[in-house]
This record gives C-alpha cells, sequence and structure tokens, in this order.
C-alpha cells in the first residue's frame, strides 16, 4: 500500500456486507481537518443502515460516526489546531468525512482537542452520544427541548429543583443525558437501567436508578414515591414501541418528549410534545449547539464535568468491527462502548 493510500471498512452493496479494502488519503479543505484515527467506536445506526438499506443509495460506502485521532494536516482557514494535536470529532459520516477508516476528514467547528487525561479509545466514544443528547435537550427547534445549555449564560443550574426522567441511562446517550441534566441543575435525575449499572450511573449524577423490566404502573409507583413534582421532561434514549408509549404515560401534560427513534405514538393529547432528535450537528437548525457544545467540550471533559463511556476495545482493527456489529445488533452490550483501533487492521 502506498503513502496515500489507506485501508477502509466498505459495506459493499444495498444490505450487503462488509470488507475492507484499499482507498486514497482524502486532502482536508477550507475549515477541515485530516485526522489520522487511533480509535473508532460503533454505534447501533451502523447495523441498522447495512441491514435496512437506509440512508445510504451509492456503494460500496464507509460508515461510522465516532472517531478519535490525531491531526494529520490543516485545511485552508483552520486555526486552533496543529499537526499532532489528540482530537475527537463528530464527522459527516458519509465517504472521506465517515469514521470507518485510517484518516477522516472532519469539520474544524465539531472537532475538540482531547485533554491527555482521557486516552484516544474513551475519546472516540463521545462525539455521537454527547452531540444526541445536547441536541435533544438544547436545540430550540425540531429536534429538541429548548432548554437552556449551561455553557450559555445563566444556563448553569439553571432547572434545579426540577426532575427529569432518562429512559436508558446506561445507553451511551443515556449517559450524557444525565450528565448534562447535572449541569443543568436538574434534581431528581431519574433513569431506568439494568441494576448492575447503579454505581456507575450514580457517578454520572443519576440521584435514583429504577430496574427497567418495571411495568408502566409499577415504574409509575416508583417516581411517585420519588417526587411529587411532575414530569414536564422525558428523554427516552431506547425509544422502541414499549418504552415510547411509557415514557408519553408517564410524561406530564405540557410535557416534552424526547426520543431517539421516529415516534411511533400517533396523535398527541394533553398538549404533550414529542420530539425525534437528530445525532447530527450538520443538520439545519443544530448548527449553534452543536459548535457551541464543541467549544466548551475539552473544557468539560478536562475538569470532570463529563465523563467517557466505559470502553471494550475489540482486536482486529477495521476487521473487528463487523462481529462487534453482530453484538450490538443482538442487545449484548450495556454500559459500555465497542472501540476499534484502525491502525491496527491488517
Amino acid at each position: 500500500m502506498s503513502e496515500s493510500q489507506q485501508k477502509a471498512l466498505f459495506l459493499l452493496a444495498k444490505s450487503g456486507d462488509f470488507g475492507v479494502r484499499s482507498t486514497a488519503i482524502p486532502t482536508p479543505g477550507p475549515g477541515e481537518l485530516l485526522v489520522k484515527n487511533g480509535a473508532i467506536a460503533l454505534n447501533p445506526a451502523d447495523w441498522k443502515i447495512q441491514k435496512y438499506g437506509f440512508a445510504i443509495e451509492t456503494f460500496p460506502a464507509i460508515l461510522g460516526f465516532d472517531l478519535a485521532g490525531t491531526v494529520e494536516a490543516l485545511g485552508e482557514g483552520v486555526t486552533g489546531f496543529q499537526q499532532g494535536d489528540r482530537v475527537l470529532a463528530t464527522p459527516n459520516f458519509f465517504e472521506r468525512k465517515a469514521a470507518f477508516q485510517q484518516y477522516t476528514i472532519t469539520s474544524a467547528k465539531f472537532t475538540a482537542k482531547v485533554p491527555q487525561s482521557i486516552s484516544i479509545e474513551q475519546a472516540s466514544t463521545i462525539p455521537t452520544g454527547v452531540t444526541t443528547a445536547a441536541v435533544g435537550l438544547y436545540q430550540a427547534g425540531q429536534y429538541g427541548a429548548g432548554l437552556v445549555a449551561p455553557w450559555a449564560p445563566g444556563g448553569q443550574a439553571k432547572y434545579s429543583e426540577k426532575p427529569l426522567l432518562v429512559l436508558g441511562g446506561a445507553s451511551s446517550v443515556g449517559a450524557y443525558v444525565i450528565q448534562f441534566a447535572k449541569l443543568s441543575g436538574f434534581s431528581p435525575i431519574i433513569t431506568t437501567a439494568s441494576l448492575h449499572n447503579t454505581a456507575y450511573l450514580e457517578s454520572l449524577g443519576a440521584t435514583h436508578i429504577l430496574d427497567r423490566h418495571l411495568d408502566a404502573a409499577a415504574l409509575q409507583k416508583e417516581v411517585a414515591a420519588i417526587t411529587a413534582l411532575t414530569l414536564d421532561l422525558v428523554y427516552d434514549t431506547i425509544a422502541e414501541p414499549d418504552t415510547q408509549k411509557l415514557a408519553y404515560a408517564l410524561l406530564a401534560d405540557g410535557g416534552t418528549l424526547i426520543l431517539t427513534n421516529p415516534s411511533g405514538l400517533g396523535e398527541t393529547t394533553g398538549g404533550k410534545t414529542v420530539k425525534f432528535t437528530q445525532w447530527n450537528p450538520f443538520a439545519p437548525g443544530n448548527e449553534h449547539v452543536g459548535e457551541a457544545l464543541y467549544a466548551n467540550l475539552h473544557g468539560y471533559l478536562d475538569s470532570g464535568a463529563i465523563q467517557t463511556n466505559r470502553v471494550e476495545v475489540l482486536p482486529g482493527g477495521l476487521g473487528g468491527i463487523v462481529a462487534g456489529l453482530e453484538r450490538l445488533q443482538e442487545g449484548k452490550i450495556s454500559g459500555a462502548k465497542l472501540v476499534v483501533r484502525p491502525q491496527e487492521t491488517a
């Protein structure tokens, strides 16, 4: 393989197989960085795009949403970064801007430096989860609840003494929702999860962890015992049909439900608002939240206000992704992110 070539994992056809192939190393344009990927994290969307054949029409295609590594080259007009910087980024997940390769083009405005206290593997678990959480809470348009962000004037602890329920707290998005809720001052912060994740979720800021297997009536009773205040905001990070119904039943009239999958609830009643949030900072309306988040992310990570997901590193470089996606599809991952090191690709 020549110096201008790299290895990438391609989805070879719609709903087809993955395969590792050689491809050119891209060149950054204005406002862009070329990042040498040290670690890539896997997401449920990766296997869903493969299985259900949506989002991409041109093949072979490179996928992947989460990466961290070192800056290899700077595009025109980029300031605040230099070659060799350790960074994490939300790429735009298509071709030269997708994560499943050894080198990726990122947008400087959605790239953040990584503190030395955090490993590249840990850093790779951050971008999609943290962006989804932030957009769902703080975007003021169609994708979010429109809260004042903790990095905005008056946003720190603004929602003190207000309860928040997070369904799926041990998911990647759920973990970041809990941490932003703490920064925003919510209390109590109630979450559902497998109870073996209790200590972990408490360390992130959750005040009450309820068994995710509780039925609607039991969960309602538990929440009522925790707080007499109404639940004006519920964030369902699982957003399967059963959890959507559960979240909607627990939400107060006039409240807002944030979902990470499209709503299957039909028409709403009681003035309740249901929003399907967006992970993508490039999506129209999300840029403002994304840029502000990335401008403050290094500080949050450096201070420990935002903790990374727990990590399981898979062997085999890019070749290890396929088995990892199968485990995600089978629902065998809880409270951790699967990560590969693309430079280890054979």
